[in-house]
């Protein structure tokens, strides 16, 4: 009956998403999701069949920052109150689980100013998050990371480079503290 229910309301809620972000948002086959969800910006969102974005008490939010921004999350990908900061593109594989966390393909740095150490142009670049990862609460990937298949990035864990599957990531910088032989 819950389960029913949950996808009766799942589906009053795609159709609304649709045509609120029209143009802007493609949901696959057997979505799930709530009222908690929203996109800013012009950027284009691609959700996979069957994904579960049922979020608890933080929302799915994903934030444009360019016409050009893309964000593709995987089949049958469950997303809790994840966050997206997109300039170029985040790609989030099959078959994942995402907690509360956050996601920065770019540094947002812009200052003009010669003698500030932060002064350039801003720097993006792109995420890839591969199948069958979990990226636990208040966790936060930034640009330029690459985490392969069946990997795990720990709660809070910050994590500035690419690493390998099978992982087990810890951290602020993120280290490998298990990994499969």
């Amino acid at each position: 009956m819950k389960k029913k229910l949950a996808q009766i309301l799942s589906a009053l809620f795609v159709a609304y998403y649709r045509i609120r972000y029209v143009g802007r948002v493609h949901f696959g086959k057997g979505v799930i999701m709530n009222h908690r969800f929203a996109i800013h910006g012009c950027g284009k969102l691609f959700i996979g069949d069957y994904c579960n974005l049922w979020a608890h008490e933080e929302p799915n939010v994903f934030r444009f920052y360019g016409e050009n921004a893309r964000i593709k999350i995987g089949a049958n990908t469950r997303l809790n109150g994840l966050t997206c900061h997109c300039a170029e593109s985040i790609e989030i594989g099959e078959n994942g689980l995402v907690g509360s966390a956050t996601l920065m393909d770019t540094d947002f740095h812009s200052f003009t100013d010669p003698n500030h150490i932060l002064c350039g142009n801003v720097k993006n670049k792109p995420i890839k998050i591969g199948n069958g990862v979990w990226l636990c609460g208040q966790s936060a990937i930034l640009k330029g990371v690459h985490i392969e298949d069946g990997s795990v990035v720990g709660f809070r864990a910050v994590v500035v480079k690419s690493f390998s599957g099978c992982v087990v990531l810890v951290g602020n910088p993120a280290q490998v503290v298990k990994s499969k032989p």
